[in-house]
């Protein structure tokens, strides 16, 4: 009976120590949840994505003949296009434009002048024939002013009636070759302007022709000099190639980087450009290189955003140059660029994990001993995982890393339904 009875008293006292550990470990925070306040380092930065390049490059872009506005072409199509990276000697090919359009419109001109070659040539018999009758017309009349001329003189030994008439006869004989000879200038003047126009026409279709002819030797693109071959990108950022267009507004078909000094060239959302600044430092990452890190600098922030198909908004241009080349470096290679747009050294971080909002403001759960408290806070800065705060809280403080049930918003209830 007393053996029975002290078993009975120590699973008593089993069952109670059993009873408040597991209250103990059910009212105590899980210890991996909890975080211990400490300084440390922050950096804020904007990251983006970039292609490297380099600063300074040839520009390989139409022939000027092909971009001639008179020629009545203003878009080509690229039929033929040697790889992009392609190393290159001066004169060496890049490209071939499509001819098409060149070769149809230099046969409708060259049929046209041949019209108005055969009209030119028309125009001068025709000119010459009446010219030449009116010529022949005023030395007939000179002919016959001279047949007047001597009955005139004849006339003294006649009536004065006879005279009377000779004289007229002669007068009416000046004033014919007058008039053929009036006639004659107006004629010459009127051919010469006739076949003045033919020519003009003929030396304008033949100027025409000239042009395209040298427009068509042009559709074959060549390189400038030495060099590695990027070709260049359209309105929408896609890298020209076999059958893309280009007009003649934008003329640049692709370049020759000199890579001794390197750039990336960037895009960054509108919201983040304002936290951008010229001469901010840039970590770069290449990912063809990724045991390497490369510093650079902000050295151009466009002032107009631009629609671009990678992006839901609109974005700026930003080139950051890097501090030094690398061997290794190939233009067209894809960065990440990381825009620092701040940092701090010793200062006091709390994990944004611990951070909650509430009410519109920013709130940690303080572990106080056995206790827990609702500690709103400022956050001067964050990035994707810290932020700085200066208040309140110190070095060694503990924060939970979760929102405890009590601190959670309560269920309301609306028309026999909850809502939150």
């Amino acid at each position: 009976m007393l053996k029975n009875k002290k078993y009975l008293i120590l699973s008593a006292v089993v069952a109670v120590i059993g009873i408040a550990v597991f209250v103990f470990f059910k009212m105590k925070p899980d210890q991996n949840k909890i975080y211990k306040l400490k300084n440390g380092s922050l950096e804020v930065a904007v990251s983006c994505k970039g292609e490297i390049r380099g600063e300074k490059y040839t520009e390989i872009n139409l022939p000027d003949v092909i971009c001639d506005q008179e020629l009545r072409v203003y878009q080509y199509k690229l039929i033929d296009v040697i790889l992009e990276g392609k190393q290159v000697k001066k004169g060496d090919y890049i490209a071939k434009l499509d001819e098409g359009q060149l070769s149809t419109q230099l046969r409708d001109v060259m049929m046209q002048k041949e019209k108005y070659d055969s009209d030119l040539r028309n125009e001068i018999l025709d000119s010459t024939v009446v010219l030449s009758n009116k010529r022949q017309n005023i030395v007939n009349a000179k002919l016959d002013i001279e047949y007047q001329k001597i009955d005139l003189d004849q006339s003294k030994y006649e009536s004065e009636a006879y005279q009377r008439r000779a004289k007229m006869q002669y007068q009416k004989a000046e004033m014919e070759i007058t008039r053929l000879t009036r006639d004659y200038l107006l004629a010459r003047h009127r051919e010469r302007l006739q076949v003045g126009r033919f020519s003009d026409r003929v030396a304008e279709l033949q100027s025409q022709i000239d042009k395209f002819q040298a427009a068509l030797a042009a559709t074959r693109i060549t390189s400038p000099e030495d060099g590695i071959v990027m070709f260049a990108k359209n309105w929408t950022g896609k890298t020209y190639g076999k059958d893309s267009e280009i007009n003649i507004w934008r003329p640049l078909v692709a370049t020759l980087p000199d890579m001794s000094q390197v750039v990336s060239e960037t895009y960054i959302r509108e919201i983040d450009i304002a936290k951008i600044s010229m001469n901010d430092s840039v970590r770069i990452k290449i990912d063809a290189l990724t045991d390497k890190v490369f510093w650079g600098k902000v050295i151009k922030i466009a002032t107009i955003g631009e629609e671009h198909k990678d992006f839901d908004m609109k974005v700026f241009k930003v080139i950051v140059r890097l501090e030094h080349s690398d061997e290794e470096m190939k233009p067209g290679m894809s960065a990440n660029n990381e825009v620092i747009i701040a940092s701090y050294r010793d200062k006091l971080l709390v994990p944004l994990k611990a951070v909650f909002s509430k009410n519109g403001k920013d709130v940690v759960y303080w572990k106080k001993g056995r206790s827990i408290t609702e500690q709103e806070i400022v956050l001067k800065d964050r990035n994707e995982d810290f932020g700085l705060v200066e208040n309140v809280l110190k070095v060694g403080d503990e924060v939970l890393l979760y929102q405890p049930d009590e601190y959670k918003p309560k269920p309301e209830k609306v028309a026999g339904k909850e809502a939150v």
